[in-house]
């Protein structure tokens, strides 16, 4: 029996590819009645009716006015990598909110954007191949009611709409709260450009767009190219909506502004900037190893994971759909408590040691699967388009079916054994889905089928015996061609003279039939071409001729077309299998992804024994407390890692939305720990110490616990964190135009915007990119006002060598800061510098007053007589010295040739060159006393 694919419902919201939506027809703005003329006055005078009408414009003035204000505008784009890129705008809020570009996404990320924002009108780029789809979906018999069963309007736009160098340009342009403080404008020479405000009549020649553009880098995140795009083309949107429903002159020509913009990220999903993950090498692309892999394709970026977080755990994931979903979790770390902990227990019981058979016999089925979304597609074309008809399916379709129904059974059976899972989600949630009996069912009707190793000797799909009576016999006589072909090419050979020797052949090709093979003699003509015989030459290739005679025109009518029938023979048959399988489409795609996911954990799971991992305790409270902590990649690369603890707790404010994603793990908790300490800990000491490793390390510990897999510790207890926000790499690159102390700026400002009380700041080394003064000012200012945010402070750990706003007290104590260093062994008695000082990575309380820079110098190769001066230079600063002084200062060598030029000056101003009797005389001329001063001064000195 063949199942038919039940049709698609039409999506109402959608219009028509043949069909334009309706344009909404502006009311006047004038307000202006209908009223009746009265004959006995001659006057328009206001009746009931007058009254009523006068109302309604009112009213509907009103509406529409209401309607501008709940206009929520979303614009979306996808490339062909998969990342995904979205923006909207509220405009009762007059805001836009700007989304972190979504990398290895679907149309499910969309559709939950979609849910969260409720847009009421959708943008969507032409490269969104989803969603054109999706519009021109559906049954043209219900076009009327389509615009009626979705709330929002979707409108495809051209891909120039989405370029993202227009959109920072256009975003530059806004007149946004940033602009407020004109106080300082930087300006540089212009590029050709023109702006409405770019310059003054003072100022010919520059711009300041690219001081806009900085404050704009300080508020958002750049980087995120598609959704900066989407932002471009919700402003053309708007700019487009007030040119043809407004005259400048209107007053609610401003309604549709914008006067501020901010990052946004999905729902229950931890921020993390393209910074983060580099800074902290949670992702890492390296070039390809393989020259023929370098550079992107068609299916590969060409470059590869290099030493990273995610590529720890990525060579440990077997499915395709299992990397990707590890790494949509790296990319997007939840903060759902309940999703935390799911994922955390059944890690638990995946690693525990009874449980080692099951995880074996679960991952050797994984590593035989593959997924199905893509042979599911091949199969519905092949289906819907009728390609299969004629050309029928990839051979690797049915393997990876059959494959994939024989080791998803296996998977199941694993699952049934594992100890103690019974409370697992995941494990109920894939027992469901995974079944068995469906599995088998698929398997059973490709296995009767479809001869698997016969198709892919072939190239094509085989069927098996057994299955078409017709097919058979048609195959019975194709295999016999072998003995009639023998037969009769004897037959031709008695027809050809003896003398001749040559040997004649009778082959058979699928799409020219049956010939008579000749020999070519030496000139490159046939040796026999059949003489009185009606011999047929059909074409000659390097070394034979190829004839037809009547033997051979009445083989073609009888079997000339048996390959090809054979073929299409096979063909229908398979497009039923086909139809059939589709009836399971569903349940094979959700059979697919839930295997996907079962390997994403399974992976962690491994890691987890691998690494020696351990489980965190998620906390509701704002702590992060971390015993024995390791830094997860450093400690790969060396021959022995000193964990670390580590305690700190952010400000005690509400953060509403973590608090109605976790309400209900809040009423679960009946006590509540109280915890006292500091907000901040800031680092410093000695460089070369492990200052930066250390920050990584509680970074990466509270990043992993996110996103649900273990951590390295011997324990922690980490709060739900809604952002991790750092500044500690500079991404330099020449594109930008910009410094590096510029880019620096630019990570903390946008930092600072987007912190709260939930986040995690790491900062190192802020500052060190200017004057020293205006450094420690910078980084001082920074701290005070993290500091000084009270309930709203985020925990925060920084390091600094910025010793003067300690010694100056400029950064009072307070309880919410704590100070401390990575602990050192200092050996005054060692005579080379390099042996001063020994690393013990230790981290203790307390604040250090040395970084030991020039040790660090010593260590690194700098010539012995550089670190000397600059150990001389650096006690004479410590104790308070003019610099300016004690350079100036003199050697007593360079003292002695000073003196020594002193008198040779000295004894030659006292010659006498006026007297005309010497120089008539003939004496010596001034170049010659001079070398006599010379010459006395230098045995004067040998002598001394």
């Amino acid at each position: 029996m063949a199942f038919s694919r039940p049709k698609r419902k039409r999506n109402s919201a959608f219009c028509s590819p043949h069909t334009a939506p309706t344009p909404r027809v502006s009311r006047p703005r004038s307000n202006i009645v209908a009223g009746h003329q009265t004959h006995s006055t001659g006057l328009r005078s206001r009746t009931t009716t007058d009254v009523d009408d006068d109302e309604r414009a009112r009213e509907d003035t009103e509406q529409e006015f209401d309607e501008d204000l709940d206009r929520v505008v979303m614009a979306v784009d996808i490339r062909d990598n998969g990342t995904v890129g979205c923006c909207y705008y509220v405009a009762r809020e007059e805001k836009i909110y700007l989304f972190s570009d979504a990398h290895v996404a679907d149309m499910t990320i969309i559709e939950t954007i979609k849910l969260e924002v409720k847009p009421t009108v959708l943008l969507a780029s032409t490269r969104a191949d989803q969603l054109v789809n999706e519009r021109q979906g559906g049954n043209s018999d219900r076009e009327n009611t389509a615009q009626f069963n979705y709330p929002w309007q979707v409108d495809i736009r051209p891909s120039p709409e989405f370029n993202y160098t227009n959109a920072r340009i256009k975003l530059a342009a806004l007149e946004t709260l940033l602009e407020k403080d004109e106080s300082i404008r930087f300006l540089v020479p212009g590029d050709g450009l023109s702006y409405d405000d770019q310059v003054d009549a003072d100022e010919v020649g520059f711009t300041a767009q690219e001081g806009k553009l900085l404050r704009l880098t300080g508020c958002i995140d750049l980087e995120n190219t598609i959704s900066v795009g989407c932002a471009g083309a919700v402003l053309t949107y708007l700019q487009r909506r007030k040119a043809t429903e407004y005259l400048p002159s209107d007053p609610e020509v401003n309604r549709l502004s914008v006067r501020s913009i901010e990052m946004f990220t999905l729902k229950g999903t931890m921020f993390i900037n393209i910074d983060t993950l580099s800074s902290l090498q949670i992702l890492q692309s390296e070039s390809h190893p393989n020259a023929f892999n370098q550079g992107p394709g068609r299916t590969s970026s060409g470059s590869k994971e290099g030493l990273s977080i995610y590529g720890l755990f990525h060579h440990l994931a077997r499915t395709p759909q299992g990397k990707a979903r590890l790494r949509q979790l790296f990319l997007r770390p939840s903060i759902d408590l309940d999703t935390i902990n799911s994922r955390h227990r059944f890690i638990t019981v995946s690693v525990r040691p009874d449980n080692s058979p099951a995880l074996e016999k679960m991952v050797s089925a994984l590593k035989k699967i593959k997924n199905l979304h893509p042979v599911m597609i091949n199969l519905r074309k092949g289906v819907s388009v009728g390609g299969g008809k004629v050309t029928g399916f990839k051979t690797t379709v049915w393997a990876t079916l059959l494959a994939f129904a024989f080791y998803g059974i296996d998977i199941q059976e694993a699952l049934r054994e594992i100890i103690g899972g019974e409370s697992l989600a995941l494990r109920t949630k894939a027992l469901e889905i995974l079944n068995a009996a469906e599995l088998h069912k698929v398997g059973r009707i490709i296995h009767e089928i479809v001869d698997i190793d016969s198709s892919e000797e072939q190239h094509r799909t085989v069927v098996k015996p057994g299955i078409d009576r017709e097919l058979d016999t048609l195959k019975d006589r194709y295999n016999g061609l072998d003995s009639l072909l023998k037969q009769v090419a004897i037959d031709v050979a008695m027809t050809v003279p003896e003398e001749l020797d040559i040997d004649v052949n009778v082959i058979y090709f699928p799409q020219l039939g049956f010939n008579i093979a000749i020999p070519l003699t030496e000139d490159g003509i046939a040796s026999y071409n059949g003489n009185e015989e009606e011999w047929e030459q059909m074409f000659v290739t390097e070394n034979r001729a190829y004839f037809k005679d009547f033997r051979m025109r009445e083989m073609d009518d009888k079997l000339g077309d048996i390959y090809g029938l054979i073929c299409e023979k096979e063909i229908e048959i398979v497009y039923e299998l086909a139809q059939k399988v589709l009836h399971f489409e569903q349940a094979l795609l959700k059979a697919s992804d839930i295997c996907g996911e079962l390997d994403s954990l399974l992976a962690m799971a491994q890691g987890a024994i691998l690494y020696k991992l351990v489980c965190p305790r998620m906390r509701n409270e704002n702590v992060i407390k971390v015993k024995g902590g390791r830094h997860l990649l450093q400690e790969l690369t060396v021959p022995s890692y000193v964990p670390n603890d580590t305690f700190i707790i952010g400000g005690s404010g509400n953060n509403n939305e973590l608090s109605e994603i976790n309400a209900p793990s809040l009423e679960a908790t009946h006590s509540r720990e109280v915890y006292q300490g500091p907000s901040m800990l800031l680092l410093t000491g000695p460089n070369y110490s492990g200052k930066s490793v250390y920050m990584k390390q509680v970074a990466l510990i509270v990043y992993l616990a996110h996103i649900g897999s273990f951590v390295p510790a011997e324990s922690a207890e980490i709060g739900i964190t809604d952002k991790i926000l750092t500044r500690v790499t500079t991404r330099e690159t020449v594109s930008k135009g910009q410094s590096a102390f510029m880019i620096d700026l630019q990570q903390m400002s946008l930092a600072l915007k987007m912190a709260t009380n939930r986040s995690l700041l790491i900062i190192d080394e802020f500052g060190k990119g200017t004057d020293w003064s205006d450094g420690a000012g910078l980084v001082c200012g920074v701290l005070e006002y993290l500091l000084d945010l009270n309930d709203n402070r985020p925990k925060v750990l920084a390091a600094t060598h910025f010793h003067e706003i300690f010694e100056n007290r400029l950064l009072v104590a307070r309880p919410e800061l704590q100070f401390g260093h990575m602990e050192v062994q200092i050996d005054e008695r060692s005579k080379r510098s390099g042996n001063h000082i020994t690393y013990l990575y230790n981290f203790v309380l307390g604040r250090s007053s040395e970084s030991f820079g020039t040790i660090c110098a010593a260590m690194n190769g700098i010539p012995p007589a550089i670190v000397d001066r600059a150990n001389e230079i650096a006690a004479l600063s410590a104790r308070g010295e003019n610099l300016v002084a004690v350079c100036a200062k003199m050697s007593a060598e360079e003292t002695s040739a000073l003196e020594k030029a002193e008198v040779i000056a000295r004894n030659f101003v006292q010659l006498s060159f006026s007297s005309e009797n010497e120089r008539s005389s003939g004496s010596a001329s001034a170049r010659d006393l001079l070398d006599a001063l010379l010459e006395r001064a230098g045995r004067n000195r040998s002598e001394v």
